[in-house]
């Protein structure tokens, strides 16, 4: 396989973050409006974009592989900076070029869904305290004869023989 081939990979890999981090950029919007159907079908195709990435991963990791083992260099291990010294120079421009923005593609959708998880807990928070504030509070559980006045026990018998 030849680094061209590996080039082509790491932009498929690049767009498809890239529509990743679109799609996560309209999941915070759908956070704030709170629309639940929208952002069901927005996790729907989040699976789509993370299914195709890890067929993109899988296909590179190949690819570096075999450019490695196809260059004699069999001992290193076969990660993506590796192949990047081995290559000459045209295709080593473009692969570092892509992987420093697959990095930053990278970083910024970790940031987006760290935002993303702060909006999901504070709406998850929200509607609990909705929920404690409508919901009756229960009464006390006790376990005393329904006819009995609220007083203590004291000189009531009880249901347990305490002496067994």
């Amino acid at each position: 396989m030849s680094a061209k081939q590996l080039i082509e990979l790491l932009e498929k890999h690049v767009k498809l973050h890239k529509g990743l981090l679109d799609l996560a950029n309209k999941k915070t919007e759908v956070l704030k409006k709170g629309d639940m159907e929208a952002l069901s079908e927005m996790v729907k195709e989040e699976q789509k974009y993370i299914a195709a990435i890890k067929q993109i991963e899988k296909e590179r990791i190949l690819a570096v592989e075999k450019i490695i083992s196809a260059l004699g260099h069999t001992q290193q291990e076969p990660t993506l900076t590796a192949c990047i010294e081995l290559v000459n120079e045209p295709e080593r421009s473009a692969l570092e070029r892509l992987r420093d923005n697959l990095a930053v593609v990278v970083a910024e959708l970790k940031n987006i869904n760290e935002l993303n998880q702060q909006l999901l807990h504070q709406s998850l928070q929200f509607v609990n305290m909705t929920l404690d504030m409508i919901m009756p509070q229960p009464k006390e559980v006790n376990y005393r004869k329904p006819n009995m006045a609220t007083s203590s026990y004291e000189g009531s018998s009880s249901l347990f023989d305490s002496k067994a």
